[in-house]
């Protein structure tokens, strides 16, 4: 009942400050650390009101890069910017960086906002771009109040539901974008909005590279049928890998760390948490898991 009442004045809060034209502020998260709250933006607002938003991602990414000295990460799909200040903050005075990509303009400027008045800039780099399985330029659906379900136009089509604006932008590929800075991260996280095997086709040679990088990336059976995906490529672009399940919006369908054994037999939208499949990379996985365990109960 708390946690109800917790809710609902944090939100009322936030009408309060949009009626007031108060358009974004720094607050503090349930893990402790700073982020710029968006107001009048769904998901620029919801960490402010609630409180567990992404911490089980975050805490797994976080433990993840523990054994690495200076970790460097690719956020696709970063939205406002709240998973990479975060998990910056996270990784306290250990170097760090995180090439943070965002394609839609309105939603841009809240990215680069965050990351500027959190002082994080010489960390978090933005990068303007949607990340594709070729180099070419794209057109989007978004909507300035909704921007986590603004998606890439694919076979010309505008997706109503992601938003009634249209918006373009360059697309590059993550193989091309890696190359040009002869790096292979640690660890990409996608979200985009049924554009997930586009970034991965994208991502071969870094897939099949002997250090390839861990991914977090999200599993929405509604945006991929949007964007007519075949989620059987998944299992061709992922063999080098083994599942593991993180989170989802509907109380925890299954356990944090449980294998996937097959993508078929997931129906809702979760986070999925992809190790390489290696005898290093399974060992790196147990104490990743732990430690994030224990930072969760």
């Amino acid at each position: 009942m708390t946690l109800i009442v917790s809710t609902t004045l944090r939100q009322a809060w936030l009408r309060i400050l949009g009626a007031a034209e108060i358009h974004s502020f720094v607050a503090t998260s349930s893990l402790g650390h700073r982020f710029v709250c968006h107001v009048g933006d769904s998901l620029g607002e919801n960490p402010f009101y609630n409180r567990g938003a992404f911490r089980a991602e975050l805490e797994l990414c976080a433990a993840w890069l523990l054994e690495d000295d200076h970790p460097l990460v690719f956020d696709v799909g970063a939205n406002v910017g709240f998973w990479s200040t975060h998990l910056v903050q996270m990784l306290g005075r250990r170097p760090v960086d995180i090439f943070a990509f965002e394609p839609v303009p309105s939603t841009l400027r809240k990215l680069i906002e965050s990351v500027e008045r959190l002082g994080l800039g010489d960390r978090v780099h933005v990068v303007a771009a949607a990340v594709l399985d070729q180099a070419r330029p794209v057109r989007l659906s978004y909507s300035a109040r909704e921007s986590q379900f603004a998606q890439v136009a694919h076979n010309g089509g505008i997706n109503p539901r992601a938003g009634n604006r249209v918006a373009y932008a360059a697309g590059l590929t993550l193989d091309g974008f890696a190359g040009s800075l002869d790096v292979v991260p640690a660890l990409v996280k996608v979200d985009v909005e049924g554009g997930e095997i586009d970034v991965l086709r994208g991502a071969r040679r870094l897939l099949e590279h002997p250090n390839r990088p861990c991914l977090m990336f999200e599993l929405n059976p509604t945006t991929l049928a949007e964007t007519g995906a075949d989620r059987s490529l998944f299992r061709d672009l992922l063999s080098g890998y083994a599942l593991y399940y993180v989170d989802d919006f509907e109380g925890q369908r299954r356990p944090l760390g449980e294998p996937v054994r097959s993508l078929d037999e997931i129906t809702w939208v979760c986070n999925l948490f992809a190790v390489p499949a290696t005898e290093q990379g399974a060992a790196r996985w147990k104490s990743t898991l732990d430690t994030a365990r224990r930072r969760l109960d």
